[in-house]
């Protein structure tokens, strides 16, 4: 995957994310979005529940892996430093952004 299709899939992704909360149709906990990433299953997860239909099986694998990773760091901080205590869709836009904007 080259740099540009790795920005595009994860800008997309941020959108769908975006146009998921925006509809108020999906009420997901923190910790549903905690027990998914750490299954590794966060995008299966996703796709169940909001259009995910932009990204490759590579595309979601990856974004996976990385999401897994930064969970144990971020966890403490979530409230604190991101100020975010019931909506797991911002919990885990936050995790994207913090996980892929380099």
């Amino acid at each position: 995957m080259t740099s540009d299709t790795h920005r595009e899939a994860i800008k997309n992704l941020l959108l769908e994310i975006i146009c998921a909360i925006d509809s108020s149709e999906y009420q997901i906990s923190v910790e549903e979005v905690e027990e998914e990433i750490e299954s590794g299953r966060i995008m299966e997860f996703l796709g169940k529940r909001i259009s995910i239909v932009q990204l490759t099986t590579s595309e979601c694998e990856l974004i996976n892996e990385e999401l897994k990773k930064l969970l144990d760091i971020a966890r403490p901080q979530i409230e604190k430093y991101w100020g975010i205590k019931n909506s797991g869709l911002c919990y885990l836009t936050s995790l994207i952004i913090e996980a892929f904007w380099k």
